[in-house]
């Protein structure tokens, strides 16, 4: 009860013990039961979700059990990400970089480099939310990195899962002169 999920449908599985049992149904459509066992898959709504299973018997006496699960399978938007322009800096100086969304979410970034920009190639680095949606980080060129291009990648995960990712428009062009 008080499930979260990020998915559009849930399968609802659990027993029954009864040895004059008529029906399992899970939110008024019947599940398949097996051995004592029943299993329906149902869709969900985004927002909050009641899932009934009603157990009936021959002799027509009912059980009830319900459950409450959470929904959300939006992804948060990225808005006002910077740098929008080109930034050169040098070793020891530094790139602040910056966007707003949704409060409360897991955001990190990622240095890509030129000839390695993938993902696997990349530190992903926490941000700090520095008021209610607005997310920040710095990064600081060390003296051994050097790249004529190198992209800022942003990431942000709500509690239910949900992930966006999107790159900045300005590169960074590191130790170059």
């Amino acid at each position: 009860d008080g499930d979260e999920t990020n998915r559009e449908t849930v399968t609802v599985e659990g027993t029954v013990s009864d040895a004059n049992l008529d029906y399992v149904e899970v939110n008024g459509r019947e599940a398949a039961v097996t051995d004592g066992s029943y299993s329906k898959r149902i869709l969900l709504d985004e927002g909050e979700n009641t899932i009934e299973v009603v157990a009936a018997d021959l002799t027509g006496k009912i059980s009830e059990e319900s459950v409450t699960i959470n929904v959300d399978f939006t992804q948060p938007k990225i808005e006002n990400l910077t740098p929008t322009e080109d930034v050169y800096i040098n070793a020891g100086e530094n790139v602040k970089f910056e966007f707003d969304s949704e409060p409360g979410l897991r955001a990190t970034y990622f240095i890509h480099m030129p000839l390695t920009n993938t993902v696997a190639n990349a530190t992903e680095l926490p941000m700090m939310e520095t008021s209610e949606g607005h997310y920040v980080g710095y990064w600081t060129a060390t003296s051994d990195a050097y790249a004529e291009g190198a992209v800022i990648e942003v990431k942000v995960v709500d509690d239910f899962g949900n992930e966006t990712r999107e790159q900045a428009e300005g590169k960074l062009f590191i130790n170059v002169d």
